[in-house]
């Protein structure tokens, strides 16, 4: 059986991708808004997603936008582009669909699923040498 969350943390998820729907990543809002909801996480005992949450806000906070392309599908040789091209013309869209995901991966802590697109997600960052 799925764990759910308290409505509070519910609130605050739901405040940001409403915030990010509107508005994209505003760098100082998301960063603080993840800051926010880090304590909950804590206090829910979901280590990886406490984690994950820090570190996006620390990459965000660093790099200025998420461009990890959590939604990208294989080649046919295998590879997946892990950037999203922030230079195309519908750059805006993906980064928001890619952390719309992101964010939709932290409200369900127990779908096995979601914890291992989070430890992915986790591998992205540290094989970026941010951390």
């Amino acid at each position: 059986m799925e764990a759910t969350l308290d409505k509070k943390t519910i609130k605050k998820i739901d405040a940001l991708k409403e915030l990010v729907e509107k508005k994209g990543i505003v760098k100082e809002d998301v960063v603080q808004a993840l800051q926010d909801m880090r304590p909950d996480f804590i206090e829910a005992n979901e280590p990886l997603i406490t984690r994950v949450v820090r570190m996006t806000s620390e990459y965000i906070d660093e790099v200025g936008t998420f461009n990890l392309n959590l939604l990208a599908e294989e080649d046919e040789d295998g590879n997946i582009e892990e950037e999203i091209d922030m230079e195309g013309e519908d750059s805006f869209n993906e980064v928001k669909e890619n952390f719309l995901y992101l964010i939709d991966l932290f409200a369900h802590p127990d779908n096995q699923y979601n914890k291992e697109e989070l430890k992915r997600v986790k591998e992205m960052y540290l094989d970026r040498d941010l951390f």
